[in-house]
């Protein structure tokens, strides 16, 4: 992770890094003049292509490779950074988005919405084009001999329930102040305060509902959550979040709070282990709505009144690895109750009412749970979802040419899963969804690129509860990642 996109867990490592301590006198090493500035970045070209796409020019379901099977986009990203003194840096990054010319011949479509020309509801009539936006912008800096970090201004985020989804070409950012205290060497302390969030303003729609074009990612227009595509009941304070992380006989556990202001609170709790090659871990998570967010689906129903239940769900892995041999599972498991609509999953990412379900490219929140699908995001932290995750992964470094080779394969079974909105509220018009996955990967450091390739398969079954009428899909997709770090 670069430093200029510090996030909360990187922070807590800065943070421990910059603790001293007593050591024995040395001689003094010779002073070697270094630079305050810094520069680090990334380019990448992404590639997707799937069956079972409608080609609209020809009337008939494209193949794999076809045009209007795929999607295609470069991203340049840059950051710098300038070292005020030995405990405070500024940090400012930028990424742009381009097709370069592949939409001519190769994609319809891109992985990120941007340039994309709108019709009068504000919905994107294609999303090809080009975009440049600030994805970082603060200043970092430690006290108390590194006892105390602090991050202010617009980073990067890995908490539980809000964070930066790295799956797609550029991450989705935020506009936070963070702090992190060790008060002792394996117990860190976080606070933090999460006001906005960030694709590029009015040109990009980076995790948003619907994709309308004029919102960011983290808030629809001015509210956290949207209750709806151009509501007048939106919610619009952020979010504030306190932590512990400690670290215990080879047990590490975490135990988070959130305050998500007039949507909802919410509880994780996670403890991973690592015993002479095994790992296991556990996991809790709740999330209660709010009144004031009971009152604002109410009002847009046009409802007297409004009840959200909570949600809950928990999780557990088991894993081996041996070298460069690493085997896992997990199972999950989302309580399924009839009012309950806010999913276990990204609440910085959670979008409802614009009746959109989990599709490709992630119109749903990814959640943290362990067993959340490698592709088809969204569906593990559903109520009622019931989730089986198995994957095994190698990874060897150093084969002359070939830097580094890695392979994967995963399976995700999901069982259950009620993709609800709130108009769903009460029972009516609610999907059941049941999917398995299977995902291959093999990767390689060739001349200085990082080379992905990804064939993933997806069955997925569609139960319309109100209807009982079942649409059954399977859909392949190959997907090639190109990233060369400068």
């Amino acid at each position: 992770m670069k430093f200029t996109k510090l996030s909360l867990v990187a922070a807590i490592a800065v943070s421990s890094a910059f603790a001293g301590g007593d050591i024995a006198p040395v001689e003094p090493a010779p002073v070697v003049e270094t630079s305050p500035w810094s520069f680090s970045g990334d380019a990448k070209l992404y590639y997707h292509a799937e069956t079972g796409r409608f080609d609209a020019r020809t009337g008939d379901t494209a193949s794999i490779f076809n045009q209007a099977s795929a999607n295609g986009q470069a991203a340049i990203s840059a950051d710098v950074g300038y070292a005020i003194n030995s405990n405070w840096k500024v940090n400012v990054g930028m990424t742009g988005l381009m097709t370069l010319g592949l939409d001519d011949s190769l994609v319809s479509g891109t992985w990120l919405l941007a340039g994309a020309d709108v019709d009068s509801l504000g919905n994107p009539l294609t999303s090809i084009g080009d975009a440049l936006w600030i994805d970082t912008a603060n200043i970092t800096g430690t006290m108390m001999d590194g006892a105390l970090t602090l991050v202010l201004g617009r980073q990067a985020l890995d908490t539980p329930l809000a964070f930066s989804e790295t799956w797609n070409i550029a991450p989705n950012t935020f506009d936070a102040a963070v702090a992190i205290a060790k008060p002792m060497e394996n117990l860190s302390l976080i606070a933090g305060y999460i006001y906005d969030g960030n694709g590029n303003g009015s040109r990009i729609t980076t995790f948003d509902t619907a994709g309308v074009s004029n919102e960011g990612g983290f808030t629809h227009g001015n509210g956290f959550i949207p209750l709806f595509v151009g509501s007048d009941h939106e919610i619009s304070n952020g979010a504030w979040t306190v932590a512990g992380v400690a670290t215990f006989a080879g047990i590490t556990g975490q135990a988070w709070y959130y305050d998500v202001m007039d949507v909802a609170q919410a509880v994780w709790l996670q403890a991973d282990g690592d015993f002479s090659g095994f790992t296991v871990g556990a996991q809790y998570a709740w999330m209660g709505a709010d009144s004031a967010l009971e009152n604002a689906v109410a009002k847009e129903l046009g409802a007297p009144s409004v009840t959200i239940d909570d949600s809950s769900a928990w999780a557990a892995k088991l894993g081996y690895k041996m070298d460069a041999f690493n085997v896992w599972a997990a199972y999950s498991q989302v309580d399924d109750k009839t009012n309950a609509v806010l999913p276990i999953s990204n609440t910085a990412t959670i979008r409802n009412g614009a009746g959109l379900g989990p599709v490709a490219f992630g119109w749903q929140s990814q959640s943290k749970l362990y067993t959340e699908a490698w592709w088809n995001y969204g569906l593990v932290g559903q109520p009622g979802a019931d989730t089986t995750t198995v994957a095994a992964s190698y990874n060897v470094g150093d084969l002359a040419m070939f830097n580094g080779v890695q392979a994967l394969a995963q399976y995700t079974h999901i069982k259950g899963a009620q993709e609800r909105l709130f108009a769903t509220l009460g029972g009516a018009n609610v999907n059941e969804t049941d999917v398995d996955e299977i995902t291959l990967l093999v990767g390689a450091k060739v001349y200085g690129f990082d080379v992905q390739v990804a064939y993933i398969n997806t069955d997925r079954s569609d139960k319309d509860l109100t209807t009982n009428i079942t649409t059954d899909d399977t859909t392949d997709a190959v997907q090639l990642y190109l990233t060369y770090n400068f």
